[in-house]
């Protein structure tokens, strides 16, 4: 049997309550807010994974109901490892469901399940209706409202670090030998080389050290006294930029802006949204 790679394999996070194994049929769900919206397109992007994975042949009908009939004995916790096949494999999924029942919509305890939109999204995805979405519409949709969803509660736990490096960069900016790109890049020429200058699609050979504002070391090629080999624009957007700008033999001082680094991603030491501090040395560019 070919594997379940789709939500329920790895976020099964609702709730059903299938008070009829009849109630099979594609139909129009009201969807007032956001929430309703994900809870049903939750279930049919699911519902249309299972279906094609799952449902074969023409009796369509058949499998649903032994589908749902299966989820209904799951999530009352009697599950029979001898039902066959579409049975066996709602009764796993059933009883999957009511494991995870108090852990919100996908992992998100913010997010409250709403088990009949979840139930009628399945059962629309089985039937591989249009109706409201497509399974393709409710797999974005998903994708991006979480998207979203997760990049506000980043702003709201590391925001703080995005003001800290606006307000550094803007006092920085007007230190001596300080200049500021276009992108909001800032760097200082410790020492100008004489050779050539790296183009996007230079390998390079370089030396660097790298900290946060508060000084705290997150990598260091000097530290390991081993210099590192790659290319131009295999790195974050502030080194793309400042290596073009450097020719070899150069070393500069780069104070990168988060939005240039890695943003809202975390990196190990480096928190989302922080700006970083970088030495650079520019050794060769390697053929």
């Amino acid at each position: 049997m070919k594997k379940l790679n789709i939500f329920f394999a790895v976020a099964l996070v609702a709730a059903f309550t299938f008070s009829s194994c009849n109630s099979n049929k594609a139909k129009m769900p009201t969807l007032k807010t956001q929430l309703d919206s994900l809870n049903y397109a939750f279930g049919v992007a699911n519902g249309a994974g299972i279906k094609q994975y799952y449902i074969k042949g023409d009796s369509t009908q058949k499998q649903i109901k032994s589908l749902l009939a299966g989820m209904k004995e799951g999530m009352k916790g009697e599950v029979d490892e001898k039902n066959a096949d579409l049975v066996d494999l709602g009764t796993k999924i059933g009883s999957s469901l009511k494991g995870q029942e108090k852990s919100g919509l996908m992992g998100d305890s913010t997010l409250k399940v709403d088990m009949n939109l979840i139930k009628q999204g399945l059962v629309n995805g089985l039937r591989k209706s249009k109706v409201q979405m497509t399974a393709e519409e409710a797999q974005s949709y998903l994708q991006r409202t979480m998207q979203g969803l997760q990049a506000k509660k980043i702003e709201a736990q590391f925001g703080a670090n995005k003001i800290e490096g606006e307000k550094f960069l803007e006092e920085n900016a007007k230190k001596p030998g300080v200049i500021t790109t276009a992108s909001g890049l800032q760097y200082e020429i410790i020492k100008k080389g004489t050779g050539k200058i790296p183009t996007d699609t230079s390998k390079v050979k370089v030396n660097y050290h790298g900290t946060l504002l508060d000084g705290t070391v997150f990598d260091s090629s000097v530290d390991r006294k081993e210099p590192v080999v790659f290319g131009v624009n295999q790195v974050i957007k502030g080194w793309t930029e400042a290596l073009k700008l450097m020719p070899v033999g150069s070393k500069y001082k780069l104070y990168i802006p988060q939005q240039l680094a890695y943003g809202p991603s975390a990196q190990g030491k480096i928190k989302p949204f922080s700006t970083l501090v970088f030495e650079v040395e520019l050794i060769s560019i390697e053929k």
